[in-house]
């Protein structure tokens, strides 16, 4: 009854909008009409709409039955994002290319797009237009990268998007995709250009999975010369045996589309993310392995949307067979908190990582300057805020104390006192009782930190860096370490601003942890 009624909700909207469209002057790569491509030509857009820095979200589908008719029914979503006139960043998906907030938007760039029968839709206050189109093979592909995807009983296995990326340095931003066939049976086609290495295949299109969750995020490669074929890349969906479900908007109610909301299980035991889909609704699913669990904490920051505070909730202990909703809010901060942090009763004379939290609703990081100050960016619409310094990256031996600041917005002069005692043993530390993965300091920082970690046996040791996507961007460690406390720096210079989670393995200890690159 729900699909249905959605159904007729979405074909009503065509109906009436149709003849309104705000979108004028559309051409997709050159054409007025349809569009005939191979994958991996140049492929783009343009379009005028009518207010400068207007928003138009555009949608691509795959043309499952090669009508040219949009049915969400039977069509399968393949990408969506929002794309700014003027904007030069892109809002989780491609920028406007002429920079410049003049009612006229562009876009262009070699693709390599599955081959596929498509279906655009390009929407502007409410209003909508479509394009229809066909991406060929290309003509001698060089390299091919195959694999199955496994789904659970009663999904569809048709309609995939696999995706392979170059994740190594002065690699291109031309992608390969591929989708897979009524059997789960994929084969992407690359040209002769390598270069990137490492490139990684991934499932693209995993919101159309709802909470089946994914074995594993994406499958590394070498692509070389002397090896055109590559088999075996295989995924599987599994069937989650608990769920948790909501809506991320903003402080104004709007869906935030695209955006991630990550899961983080206990003290990192695994973590999660899932993107919101074209109404913000986000789906996270846990393994039968995985419930029981006491703490779920989840998390979103959304990609693209400027200055906001990260969404925060804790959903407690989630059991086989619940399916909890919790709705996320990304608050934009209009109000500041002010205070100093003292060290033995001095100002530290160093700068210190502080979170200010509300574990209903928002968190935000934030550094103090050298004598202690600080001001943590917050929102009036929530009233109460927890400060505490986050100490994790200290010495091992020192004890450190302090009582975490209760705050509201506009409270200045605040103290955060943090006192501590030394420990005089001079002898060489015993080795670690435990595994233990430390936050990083400083946190946020620009563009490097420190990571410090504890080994308790002998052993690999995998210490790693990731995008909330998923994709390694850094390995720090990749070695057999003996039991001990250890530290390494992580330098983030050549990457973008954002949230990254690092992760520590050895044997069969795992944990996850988040930094904030800052620039």
């Amino acid at each position: 009854m729900k699909k249905m009624l959605f159904l007729s909700l979405f074909l009503f909207v065509l109906f009436v909008s149709s003849s309104y469209s705000q979108i004028t002057n559309l051409t997709v790569v050159g054409s007025t009409a349809s569009f005939s491509v191979r994958s991996g030509d140049n492929f783009g857009w343009s379009y005028n709409v009518p207010n400068a820095g207007d928003t138009t979200l555009v949608q691509i589908w795959i043309d499952a039955d090669q009508n040219g008719v949009l049915n969400p029914a039977v069509d399968v979503l393949w990408t969506f994002f929002n794309q700014i006139d003027g904007d030069s960043r892109g809002q989780n998906g491609p920028p406007d290319i002429d920079y410049t907030a003049n009612k006229s938007v562009a876009f262009e760039s070699p693709l390599g797009l599955a081959p596929a029968h498509y279906i655009m839709l390009f929407r502007n206050h409410r209003h909508y237009t479509t394009f229809t189109g066909v991406v060929n093979h290309m003509n001698s592909p060089v390299y091919t990268i195959s694999g199955t995807v496994s789904v659970p009983a009663g999904m569809s296995k048709k309609n995939i998007v696999l995706s392979l990326n170059a994740e190594g340095e002065n690699g291109t931003n031309l992608f390969w995709d591929a989708a897979t066939d009524e059997n789960g049976n994929y084969t992407i086609e690359m040209s002769a250009d390598t270069s990137g290495n490492p490139w990684v295949v991934r499932p693209d299109n995993t919101f159309i999975m709802g909470a089946a969750v994914l074995d594993k995020n994406e499958k590394q490669l070498v692509i070389s010369p002397k090896q055109t074929s590559y088999t075996g890349n295989n995924f599987t969906f599994t069937a989650p045996s608990a769920t948790i479900t909501g809506t991320l908007k903003d402080d104004n109610g709007n869906s935030v589309i695209g955006s991630d909301v990550s899961l983080v299980a206990g003290e990192g035991a695994f973590y999660r993310y899932a993107p919101t889909d074209t109404a913000g609704v986000y789906h996270l699913g846990l393994l039968p392995s995985e419930v029981p669990q006491e703490v779920i904490v989840l998390e979103s920051h959304s990609r693209g949307e400027g200055n906001v505070l990260n969404a925060y909730t804790k959903v407690g202990s989630v059991s086989a067979g619940n399916n909890i909703t919790r709705d996320l809010i990304l608050f934009r901060p209009n109000a500041t908190i002010k205070g100093k942090v003292t060290l033995d009763g001095h100002a530290p004379g160093f700068m210190m990582n502080l979170s200010c939290l509300n574990s209903d609703s928002l968190f935000t990081n934030l550094l103090t300057d050298n004598e202690g100050n600080f001001t943590a960016n917050v929102t009036s619409k929530v009233f109460n805020y927890t400060i505490y310094p986050v100490i994790d990256y200290m010495n091992g031996g020192q004890n450190y104390f302090f009582t975490p600041l209760t705050a509201h917005p506009g409270q200045s002069g605040l103290v955060l006192s943090i006192s501590t005692t030394s420990d005089v043993n001079n002898e060489t530390p015993a080795a670690p009782s435990e595994f233990r993965l430390s936050q990083n300091y400083p946190n946020p920082f620009n563009p490097v930190t420190t990571i410090k970690y504890s080994v308790a046996k002998e052993g690999f040791v995998s210490l790693t860096v990731y995008n909330l996507i998923g994709s390694k961007v850094a390995t720090l460690v990749s070695e057999y370490k003996p039991a001990g406390q250890y530290s390494v720096q992580f330098d983030g210079q050549g990457l973008a601003s954002g949230i990254y989670l690092y992760r520590l393995e050895s044997g069969n200890f795992s944990a996850y942890k988040k930094l904030i690159l800052m620039k």
